[in-house]
């Protein structure tokens, strides 16, 4: 496979996800802010784990039912092209998301929870414009067609 059958992203969105979680990890250690540990906090990191783990495996069957199959209307269904969370509407990016907060929830950490938006704001900016520069190179007229037709929808 080459460049050119796949977005040229610079950090996939989970090691984003990943190196969110270390730097607020890392400020936790550093400020002494971990909150001590609680069985209900564990319970309560389940509510955003549980949908995440649905919607991973909902992407997976979805994916493996149209691998073969990229259409421009399908690429640009998973996109919002304005708007702060516009990445939130591809499933994928939205369980990184989820399980980035589970894993603050769960290890009552500030510090996690403080990266969140900032990896938010750095997949929204970074990793969707790779993305939708790379389906502009793909569909070329088809995909401004579609992403109207969207933003006439939305």
């Amino acid at each position: 496979m080459t460049s050119q059958d796949h977005p040229e992203v610079l950090m996939p969105p989970p090691l984003l996800h990943l190196g969110g979680l270390f730097i607020g990890y890392t400020l936790d250690q550093v400020f002494h802010w971990q909150l001590a540990p609680s069985d209900e906090r564990v319970m309560l990191a389940l509510l955003p784990a549980l949908p995440a783990v649905a919607l991973i495996l909902w992407s997976a069957l979805l994916f493996r039912r149209h691998r073969t199959t990229i259409l421009p209307q399908r690429a640009a269904s998973t996109l919002v092209t304005q708007g702060p969370f516009r990445f939130s509407r591809n499933p994928i990016y939205l369980s990184f998301a989820l399980l980035h907060l589970a894993c603050a929830i769960a290890n009552g950490s500030p510090g996690m929870l403080l990266t969140l938006p900032l990896v938010v704001v750095v997949m929204d900016r970074h990793v969707i414009a790779a993305e939708e520069a790379f389906h502009q190179r793909q569909f070329g007229a088809a995909w401004q067609a579609y992403r109207a037709r969207v933003r006439r929808w939305l």
